[in-house]
C-alpha cells in the first residue's frame, strides 16, 4: 500500500527550480535511500513530504491517516534542564496538561462550558491512549535503554554529544508510532559502533523508512530501493546502494555505445551536408538545394534524437594531491601524550608511530580524544616537541573537523592566493575541487558545510603536502565527492592520519589503526575491516548486551585477559591465526575461525569490488565503453557471490 504519493511536484526558490516534477510513491514497510549531489534539493523534499513546506505545485497525496515523524540533520532544541526523557515526551506531556485543563472545566457550572470540555476530552483522550500516555516515561526510558543511552535517561539533553543527540531525536520520532519515518543524514556525529547498530536498528523496524543518506554502507545495509535525485526528478532503482551503483553503471556503459554511435552518425551527416552545400553553391540547380534542405533537416531531426554522453557521477570531481613522499623513514612519533579538561582525563600517558607512507585510522567512540590529540599535534608537533615530534621533512596538510583552518571573513580568492601565484593557478586549481570562477570572491564564512570541507582539502592541495592530517574529511560531501577524495588519496604517495566514521571510507584507505581504550592508544596491525572484526564489533557487542559500563570489562575478555596496553594487538593476531583456543572449546573455536575466514574473504571481495569499480570509472573516462560494459558484466557475477556471503554472516 503507498503511504504517500506525489504527481509533478514542482518546487522553486527565487525563481530557481529545485524539483522539477517529481513523481514517487513511499510504500508500507519499504526502506528507501534518497541519494543525489549536494545542493540537489533532498532536503527540500522530505521537508514537503513531512508537511513542514507547502509551497509547492503539483499533487502529493497521503492515504488515510498516517503519521509521518521526520528527523532533521539539525539537532533539536531543548528546553532549560529538559533531560532526555522529558523531551522524548514532551509533546505526550503537553497533551496530559491539556486533559488535566479540560478536566477541570468539566466540572463547570455553565452547561455550554462543561459540554465543550467533555467533547474535547474525548478527542485528547483518544490521542493520548494511542500513545501510552500514562506509561510514556516508563517507555521512553525503555526506549532509551535499546538505542544504547539507558545511562543518560535523566541526563540534561543540552549536555549530550552530538551523536547521542542525532539518537535521541530519532527516538522521539520512534516514541509517536509512525507509519513513515524520514531520516536526513542519520548518521552525522555517530562513531562506527552508533553507526553499526543504526543499520540494524533500521533495518529492523516494521514502519516504511525513507532516509537521505551519504553513507554507502549504511545504504547498501539498510535500504531495499534507492531514490536517485539528479537535476529535480527523482528516479527509482530497486536494490540496495551496490545494486543501484552496478545497474547505473550498466545502463551508462549501453547508454555509451549508443552515443558513440549516434556521434558518428552525426559526424557522417555532417560531412554530408558540408559537401551538399558545396555542390548547391557550385550548380544552380534546384533538386540540389532540395537535396541540401532534405539532409539538414534530417541531421537536425538526428541530433535532437541522439543519446546523451553518460554521466556515472563523479568524473566531474578531478581532486587531487600533489605532495610527493618523504624520504625520510619518520613521519610523527607521539610519546607521552596525555589530555584533560580540568579534572577530567581524557587520555592517559601513551603514544604511537607512524612511518612515512603509512596510512594509519584514529579511531574511538565520540569524546574519547581523537580531535584533541589531532589539535595539539597540528598546533604543537615539531621535531623539537618531545611529546609530539613531526619528521622535519614532512609538510602538513590539516583538514579539521570544525573547519577552523580558515579565516571566514577572506574570500576563497583572498585565501587562496596566500597559497598560489595569481588568480589564473587559483582558479586552475580550485576547478579540481568543484569550484567555478563565480566562487571566487564567496566569502568562507558564508559556505556550506560539505564547501568548506573541499575548500580545506584544495588547501592541503595548494601546500603540497606530504602528511595529510584529516579529521572527518567526508562529512557533509556527496557520495561522488567522497569518491573522487578516495581515488586521490589512493594515489597520495605521502603519509595520511585519519578520523572518520565513514567505514566504506576506511576500508578502502588505510592499512594500520590506531585505537582509543581505557584512556589509552594502542596500536593495531591490520586493515579496519579486520580491526572491526577483531576488536571493534565484539566490543559494540559487548556494550549493547551489557551495558555500557562494561564495555571495558568486555573487551579485555574477549582478548583472553591480556593487559590493554601491550597485549592487544598481539592478542588480536594470535586471534587471527586462530591461537588461543581453551580445552573444552574445540567446537566453539572451529565456528568462530570458520566465521573468521568467511569474513576475511568478504573482506577481500569487498575490495576486489572496489577496484573494478574503480577500471569502470577510469574505461568511461577513456570512453571505452565496451570495456566498461564487460567490466559491468564482471562486476555483476561478483556482487552475486558477494551477496552470498553476506547472507551466510
Amino acid at each position: 500500500m503507498a503511504l504517500i504519493k506525489t504527481n509533478n511536484l514542482t518546487r522553486d526558490f527565487g525563481g530557481e527550480l529545485i524539483l522539477r516534477g517529481v513523481n514517487i510513491s513511499l510504500e508500507a514497510g519499504r526502506k528507501y535511500g534518497l541519494v543525489g549531489r549536494n545542493g540537489c534539493g533532498k532536503t527540500t523534499l522530505v521537508r514537503i513530504l513531512a508537511g513542514l513546506d507547502d509551497d509547492f505545485r503539483g499533487g502529493l497525496k497521503r492515504e488515510g491517516k498516517q503519521k509521518i515523524a521526520l528527523v532533521e540533520q539539525k539537532a533539536p532544541d531543548f528546553g532549560e534542564a529538559e533531560t532526555s526523557v522529558d523531551f522524548l515526551v514532551r509533546d505526550i506531556s503537553a497533551l496530559g496538561e491539556q486533559l488535566d485543563e479540560l478536566a477541570v472545566q468539566m466540572g463547570d457550572p455553565d452547561p455550554a462550558i462543561c459540554q465543550r470540555a467533555m467533547r474535547d476530552y474525548a478527542i485528547l483522550r483518544e490521542q493520548y491512549d494511542l500513545l501510552d500516555g500514562d506509561h510514556a516515561a516508563d517507555n521512553a526510558e525503555r526506549l532509551l535503554k535499546r538505542i544504547g543511552l539507558g545511562e543518560r535517561a535523566w541526563t540534561a539533553a543540552e549536555s549530550l554529544s552530538g551523536g547521542e543527540k542525532n539518537l535521541l531525536a530519532l527516538a522521539r520520532a520512534l516514541l509517536s508510532r509512525p507509519d513513515l519515518l524520514i531520516l536526513d543524514e542519520p548518521g552525522n556525529h555517530l562513531d562506527a559502533g552508533g553507526l553499526a547498530w543504526l543499520e540494524e536498528f533500521l533495518a529492523g523496524l516494521p514502519c516504511c523508512v525513507l532516509m537521505v543518506s551519504h553513507d554507502r554502507r549504511l545504504l547498501d545495509r539498510v535500504a531495499d530501493t534507492i531514490l536517485e535525485m539528479d537535476g529535480g526528478v527523482i528516479t527509482e532503482w530497486k536494490g540496495n546502494y551496490s545494486q543501484y551503483r552496478l545497474e547505473r553503471l550498466r545502463s551508462a556503459a549501453a547508454q555509451g555505445r549508443s552515443w558513440q554511435a549516434d556521434k558518428k552518425r552525426v559526424e557522417r551527416l555532417e560531412a554530408l551536408v558540408r559537401r551538399f552545400a558545396d555542390i548547391a553553391r557550385a550548380r544552380p540547380d534546384p533538386a540540389w538545394g532540395k537535396r541540401l534542405r532534405a539532409r539538414r533537416s534530417q541531421l537536425e531531426r538526428v541530433k535532437a534524437e541522439a543519446t546523451e554522453r553518460p554521466d556515472i557521477g563523479n568524473l566531474d570531481a578531478r581532486v587531487v594531491f600533489d605532495g610527493e613522499k618523504s624520504r625520510a623513514d619518520l613521519a610523527v612519533a607521539i610519546s607521552a601524550y596525555s589530555k584533560r579538561y580540568d579534572d577530567v582525563v581524557i587520555i592517559e600517558d601513551s603514544g604511537f608511530t607512524i612511518l612515512n607512507g603509512e596510512r594509519v585510522a584514529l579511531v574511538g567512540p565520540n569524546g574519547s580524544g581523537k580531535t584533541s590529540l589531532i589539535r595539539d599535534l597540528v598546533a604543537r608537533g615539531s621535531w623539537d616537541d618531545p611529546c609530539l615530534r613531526v619528521g622535519p621533512s614532512m609538510r602538513v596538510g590539516y583538514c579539521a573537523q570544525q573547519q577552523e583552518v580558515f579565516n571566514h571573513d577572506d574570500s576563497i580568492e583572498d585565501a587562496f592566493l596566500k597559497l598560489l601565484t595569481d588568480k589564473k593557478e587559483v582558479l586552475h586549481h580550485l576547478g579540481r575541487f568543484l569550484f567555478t570562477y563565480t566562487d571566487l570572491p564567496r566569502i568562507i564564512g558564508s559556505l556550506s558545510g560539505g564547501e568548506l570541507n573541499r575548500l580545506q582539502l584544495a588547501r592541503a592541495s595548494a601546500l603540497k603536502a606530504n602528511f595529510l592530517i584529516l579529521d572527518e574529511p567526508t562529512n557533509h560531501l556527496d557520495i561522488p565527492t567522497r569518491e573522487a577524495v578516495e581515488e586521490a588519496l589512493l594515489e597520495f604517495e605521502g603519509t595520511v592520519l585519519l578520523v572518520s566514521h565513514d567505514r566504506y571510507f576506511l576500508d578502502k584507505l588505510v592499512d594500520r589503526v590506531v585505537f582509543i581504550e581505557q584512556r589509552k592508544f594502542v596500536e593495531y596491525e591490520g586493515s579496519f575491516s579486520e580491526y572491526w572484526r577483531d576488536i571493534g564489533a565484539p566490543a559494540v557487542q559487548a556494550a549493547r548486551d551489557g551495558g555500557l559500563q562494561e564495555r571495558s570489562r568486555a573487551i579485555g575478555d574477549s582478548q583472553g585477559g591480556r593487559g590493554r596496553d601491550s597485549g592487544t594487538a598481539a592478542a588480536a593476531a594470535g586471534r587471527k591465526q586462530g591461537r588461543g583456543a581453551k580445552a573444552g572449546q574445540t567446537g566453539t573455536d572451529d565456528t568462530k575461525q570458520g566465521q573468521a575466514e568467511l569474513e576475511q574473504r568478504i573482506s577481500a571481495m569487498e575490495r576486489t569490488k572496489e577496484d573494478m569499480e574503480r577500471q569502470i570509472a577510469t574505461a568511461f573516462g577513456k570512453r571505452d565503453y565496451t570495456r566498461a560494459r564487460d567490466l559491468t558484466a564482471e562486476l555483476e557475477r561478483h556482487n552475486r557471490l558477494l551477496n552470498q556471503l553476506w547472507k551466510q554472516l
